[in-house]
């Protein structure tokens, strides 16, 4: 089999299975990502992200289906045939060798001349801002420093597609907001295609054109960032990358394209249909994003009084600055939080215990498909920065 020649970076991964042994870690999925574009696989721990990556990569081989790159197969090519390159999270630096050299180590085992690949290793490292330090040895450079290096080091081979397993894991959280950056900008610069594995949502929706989010070795959902965060498909979904309330109840009656649902502790609230024609007495599941509630005190207010209005006590707040993080106890198993804009929660404080009424408009809600997964999600933090 010939290894891919052309400069086409798009993926094609079509109805991969992956065993181990007993063990399924990845279930007939499929998925296209476009050249030059940049992915984020984003999911919990053993969903099946980690696997998809290195199948892309060649450590590890699909039990059925096909992994196609540019247009060709490429299950049973050697990692260095495929056009790819990877650049792991403990960055893996050679500790005796100067930055400099670790950068064109790939070129120095092709073959190529020193001054050839010193040159080519230089380029590199100013399109990461780290020429300065071409001479210095990896001990003496900080975390995001080596970050950047081994950057540098993956791209020497001018890749196809680069492959990025948990890249900022080891990065504080200073740093982290810093190499995001960075790694979109180089991404944009040369074009090509990046696919970056994460279990942080801030992280994908913060650098990804499309957010893959993954549960049990599936795809949940694969779409733009912002539609991930503003149209998630499930419950599960509007769960686990946060900033959404999660709403249910049953059907009482429809009409003008709206469902008048109530929960079991008698809130009222109107969800939209869109398409779909549920029956009387179906049970309905919308999200809400946080920062479209307002809150109010309110010591007599009764669920069922209005619409789209749901009475809880104060369990929680958090200055985050900007906003105000207050969580509330509805009397139902899902986490309610509201953000509340600083110069707005300011002007009148609520305090833990207080007794309000969380208010929103019907046409911020958004119907999912479904209400399950994602549970064990619903007490976590998951902030994730308003769009």
């Amino acid at each position: 089999m010939n290894a891919p020649t052309n400069g086409n970076g798009r993926i094609e991964v079509m109805n991969v299975t992956k065993k181990f042994r007993d063990t399924t870690a990845v279930a007939n999925l499929s998925l296209n990502i476009d050249h030059g574009s940049y992915c984020c696989l984003l999911g919990p721990s053993g969903c099946g992200k980690t696997t998809i990556l290195r199948m892309i990569a060649g450590h590890e081989s699909p039990s059925s289906g096909d992994v196609r790159i540019g247009g060709q197969s490429v299950v049973g090519l050697d990692p260095v045939q495929r056009g790819t390159a990877m650049m792991f999270q403990s960055y893996a630096l050679f500790p005796h060798r100067s930055v400099i050299e670790n950068v064109g180590f790939a070129l120095k085992m092709r073959g190529l001349g020193k001054d050839d690949r010193n040159a080519k290793a230089r380029e590199l490292l100013e399109k990461v801002h780290m020429e300065k330090f071409a001479n210095r040895l990896p001990a003496e450079l900080s975390g995001g420093q080596q970050q950047r290096v081994a950057l540098a080091r993956a791209l020497i081979t001018n890749p196809r597609v680069l492959l990025l397993d948990e890249p900022l894991s080891a990065l504080d959280e200073y740093l982290r907001l810093r190499m995001r950056g960075e790694l979109r900008r180089v991404q944009k610069e040369l074009g090509i295609t990046f696919i970056h594995v994460t279990h942080t949502q801030l992280e994908a929706i913060a650098v990804a054109d499309v957010v893959v989010v993954m549960t049990q070795g599936r795809i949940e959902q694969a779409a733009t960032a912002r539609d991930i965060y503003t149209a998630p498909r499930s419950a599960y979904v509007a769960r686990f990358i946060g900033g959404q309330n999660v709403l249910t109840g049953r059907v009482e009656s429809t009409g003008g394209g709206m469902a008048t649902v109530r929960n079991a502790e008698g809130a009222l609230a109107q969800f939209p249909l869109g398409k779909s024609s549920p029956a009387k007495g179906a049970e309905l599941f919308a999200a809400i994003r946080r920062d479209r509630i307002h809150l109010t005190k309110n010591n007599t207010y009764r669920n069922g009084e209005e619409t789209n209005a749901a009475v809880g006590i104060v369990h929680a707040i958090e200055n985050q600055g900007t906003y105000v993080k207050v969580t509330l106890d509805l009397n139902t198993s899902e986490e309610f939080v509201a953000y509340v804009p600083d110069g707005e929660y300011f002007r009148d404080p609520i305090d833990i215990g207080d007794r309000v009424v969380a208010r929103w408009d019907a046409q911020d809600l958004h119907l999912l498909e479904d209400g399950s997964g994602g549970q064990q999600f619903a007490a976590a933090d998951k902030d994730v920065a308003l769009m």
